[in-house]
């Protein structure tokens, strides 16, 4: 309207909208600006603007944080001198220059690099740089970004060490999803069931666990699910060569950020070589209680074999049969004293078996052992079994009794003919052997050092897990009715631990078997002196003899025998008759002889007691018990005169004729425990 009809009219309406669009960009450009500086003051990384000549232009309010530094302090200043510590300033100076330069990218600015940052205080830290050149009126203007990287490093680190952790782990460490993929598989997972980490990762973990506890790991997921961790599980999964091993094991949950359960950790140790340790602890112990029982029986029947077989021999040596028209009297007489025979040679077993026999042991060539018997065992494994020697040349000595020796490998060897009725092939092995700590970690009891070794081998029928198990018990036998008692390997069992040994069988059916026996090498090659000839004086005597017993069927035996020698025999039934008898007695009493353990006061105790008012009395102890055990409940010094039930009339009497001979010593060797 107002420059209607004006010849000018149009150019001011243009003016005025050029001026209204102006007036528009500008205001556009200042919003832009606006909005881009409120993006700079408020970005997570520095934001640092730098003239070509490296001098800094912008500082946002992150650099403020990042650096130190105010925005005034650092506006002119030198970036390289300003953010990097002096001994790195070096490095990027050219690589810098040149980009300030050119806007070309330079040989350390081709990407986002990491860097050492420098705070205003002096510390130091981990940064992430990059810089963009922006060419303005033919020169460059840079904008560098610089992010703190600290806590990103710091959860890298945690990350690699966790994940060395993970790595170095003795327990194999899995993780899978919920529907059971395996997603993770550390190096002792690969040494415990055998499969690489690219062969496990992305299967189902049903791989591993045997069909019958596909069920029981179903309900462990699902406890898992339900955010319940599983701990100390024991159960059996499948290594990669098929063999099913014991493990125990810990499942956890594994929760995203958000506390979402998305996968499942598992922890789990091999534990096989640990439950067969268990076992042969538990079997261990198991013959140890066997073995006392054994030893208990096998003392209440020494003294009872004690008066059987000695009162059998007494008849037999002093009736005239022939005043009998019945035979029958004298053959019965001599099954009664055969049988008791018999039953003192079991009995012998079961205190080889527990560990409770007397032993005369001598540092012994097991070699010369193997080959002095070898021919004897030749006829006794028949013509069908091949016999075959393989002894080491340079053996080390050993220190065992040398019948019981011989024992374990007749033993041994009827065991293995046994074995075979259709003929095979026998072995038998010496060797040098070292057992390392690692040998008796897997071995329950073995203790590492120098060993030499016998093992028998045969090729005959082996044996299953069950019957491995019990082989050493006493009366347990595979063999049929009538063809063994069931001592022959408890025999040897009892041998070679009471020699500080130790005895392992490896059998397989259908593959035969082999007994490994380890016994302590001796360096000394020196061996121990032989008992002297026996005296030749007579067994008769006229001493007194003070007889202290407290089982009264052998308390009247032995009077019996030793009166029938010319001896005087004061017979004694408990510790308080055998005192009363030392102070009150008028005639010397020449020997004591008594039970070892009794009631109110053992055998050593009441000789201590006694031989306080005679000391001129000599000492003679006797038990069914053996020293050994007797050494668990008294001390008996070196050269307390013993003598072990069950014993004959000829045993007896030479032992006190022994005793009653010897010179005198001093009475300091008998103590009390």
């Amino acid at each position: 309207y107002l420059v209607k009809g004006r010849p000018d009219g149009l150019l001011l309406v243009r003016a005025i909208r050029y001026a209204i669009e102006r007036k528009q960009s500008e205001k556009a450009v200042r919003d832009s600006e606006t909005r881009l500086r409120a993006i700079i003051n408020t970005t997570l990384d520095a934001l640092i603007g730098i003239t070509a000549q490296g001098l800094i232009t912008d500082w946002n309010p992150r650099a403020e944080v990042i650096f130190g530094r105010s925005h005034d302090a650092a506006i002119g200043q030198k970036f390289a001198e300003l953010i990097l510590p002096p001994r790195h300033r070096d490095a990027y100076e050219c690589g810098l220059q040149h980009f300030f330069r050119t806007g070309e990218e330079g040989q350390v600015l081709n990407r986002r690099v990491e860097l050492t940052g420098l705070r205003r205080d002096g510390t130091e830290f981990p940064i992430e740089l990059s810089i963009c050149a922006l060419k303005r009126r033919g020169s460059y203007v840079f904008n560098a970004f610089i992010a703190d990287i600290t806590e990103r490093k710091r959860a890298e680190e945690n990350r690699v060490r966790l994940a060395s952790i993970v790595e170095s782990s003795e327990d194999a460490i899995i993780s899978k999803t919920l529907d059971g993929i395996v997603t993770s598989w550390n190096r002792a997972a690969e040494r415990t069931f055998g499969y690489t980490a690219d062969e496990a990762i992305g299967k189902p973990i049903r791989f591993l666990i045997p069909q019958d506890r596909l069920d029981e790991e179903s309900q462990l997921v699902e406890r898992v699910k339900q955010g319940e961790g599983v701990t100390h599980f024991e159960t059996v999964w499948r290594r990669k060569d098929g063999k099913e091993i014991n493990i125990i094991s810990t499942f956890s949950p594994i929760e995203d950020g958000a506390g979402m359960i998305i996968g499942i950790s598992t922890i789990a140790r091999d534990i096989t070589e640990q439950k067969g340790l268990e076992a042969q602890l538990r079997q261990s112990q198991k013959m140890e209680g066997i073995g006392q029982l054994a030893g208990g029986i096998a003392h209440d029947f020494n003294n009872l074999l004690t008066v059987i077989n000695s009162y059998s021999a007494m008849v037999l040596g002093e009736l005239d049969f022939s005043d009998f028209s019945n035979p029958f009297f004298r053959n019965g007489i001599e099954q009664i004293k055969e049988a008791g025979h018999r039953a003192a040679s079991l009995t012998r077993q079961l205190l080889m078996f527990s560990r409770q026999q007397v032993l005369e042991p001598k540092v012994l060539d097991l070699n010369e052992v193997v080959s002095n018997i070898a021919k004897l065992l030749r006829r006794l494994i028949g013509e069908d079994i091949s016999q075959v020697l393989c002894l080491h040349p340079a053996l080390g000595r050993v220190k065992i009794d040398p019948g019981q020796m011989e024992q374990i490998i007749m033993n041994l060897a009827v065991n293995a003919r046994d074995a075979m009725p259709g003929g095979g092939q026998l072995t038998i092995e010496t060797e040098n052997v070292e057992l390392d700590n690692t040998y008796a970690r897997k071995h329950a009891l073995v203790q590492p050092g120098s060993y030499v070794m016998l093992a028998v081998s045969d090729t005959g029928c082996g044996m299953d897990a069950a019957t491995q198990a019990r082989i050493f018990e006493p009366f347990f036998t595979t063999k049929g009715p009538g063809k063994g008692t069931g001592l022959g390997l408890a025999t040897v069992y009892g041998i070679v631990e009471q020699s500080g040994g130790n005895i392992w069988v490896y059998s397989e059916l259908g593959k035969g078997t082999t007994l490994k026996i380890y016994l302590p090498r001796i360096e000394k090659t020196s061996v121990l002196p032989e008992p002297g000839p026996a005296p030749d004086e007579t067994i008769h005597g006229s001493e007194t003899i003070l007889l202290v017993e407290d089982e009264e069927m052998v308390r009247a035996l032995v009077q019996a025998i030793l009166e029938r020698y010319g001896y005087h025999v004061l017979a004694a039934r408990n510790v308080h008759d055998a005192l009363r008898f030392a102070q009150e007695g008028p005639r010397p009493i020449h020997l004591l002889l008594t039970d070892t353990i009794m009631p109110v006061m053992n055998g050593p105790e009441l000789a201590k007691r006694f031989l306080s008012f005679r000391p001129e009395t000599k000492v003679l102890f006797i038990s069914g018990y053996t020293d050994k055990v007797i050494g668990d409940v008294v001390a008996l010094g070196p050269g307390t005169a013993f003598l072990q039930k069950p014993f004959t009339p000829q045993i007896l009497v030479h032992k006190v004729r022994e005793v009653l001979n010897a010179i005198s010593q001093p009475h300091s060797t008998v103590r009390a425990a």
